[in-house]
């Protein structure tokens, strides 16, 4: 298992709620109580764990695209005056 992002981590809670639970009988035919644990998981973390494994399936990177654009950069096709003209004028749209 690995733990990432760390920084989301709000607080640290202690663990409660180990329980008593009789045994099978021994040979001597006495029960014996031993500890078990459990543990339960909060609604955001059950829905970032869904989250990461839909991202792990279906990624959302597309290279073919990224390897298109890499070679356009690399060959100094990629800018071009027109792609200049339609990204000045969606600044402005956000600008103004």
């Amino acid at each position: 298992m690995e733990i990432t992002n760390l920084s989301h981590i709000q607080s640290v809670q202690n663990v409660q709620g180990l329980k008593r639970v009789p045994t099978e009988q021994s040979n001597t035919g006495s029960t014996t109580t031993a500890l078990k644990d459990s543990v339960s998981f909060s609604e955001e973390s059950l829905r970032l764990s869904d989250l990461a494994r839909v991202n792990t399936e279906s990624p959302r990177i597309r290279f073919d695209l990224v390897n298109r654009i890499k070679s356009e950069i690399a060959a100094g096709t990629y800018d071009t005056p027109d792609k200049m003209d339609i990204a000045l004028e969606r600044m402005a749209s956000r600008i103004f």
